[in-house]
């Protein structure tokens, strides 16, 4: 059975298939408001800025071909008596 010619109103691809869309990808996505863009903006700058890992990020985004900065030294004197350091880890004495 054949369907008169449409328009995808996503893509603009010219199609004869049964519906609005041209194909299934294109039927399930739909546009972002702008206040939706404006709040996950708000959240992904937030954690950029505030957090280790979102440091972590924007330092690999811009400095790609660098090698990873060295990690800061923690402060020994916060290691309680039965606590040591090992491979950047602190560990605690079991006996």
């Amino acid at each position: 059975m054949a369907y008169k010619e449409k328009e995808c109103p996503k893509c603009g691809t010219k199609h004869t298939k049964r519906g609005l869309y041209c194909s299934r990808s294109c039927g399930n996505s739909r546009p972002m408001p702008e206040y939706q863009k404006q709040t996950m903006s708000e959240v992904k700058k937030e954690w950029a800025y505030n957090t280790d890992e979102g440091e972590e990020s924007r330092w690999r985004i811009n400095n790609y071909e660098e090698e990873e900065p060295p990690q800061p030294v923690r402060d020994m004197s916060v290691l309680e008596s039965d606590q040591f350091v090992q491979d950047g880890d602190i560990w605690t004495k079991c006996d």
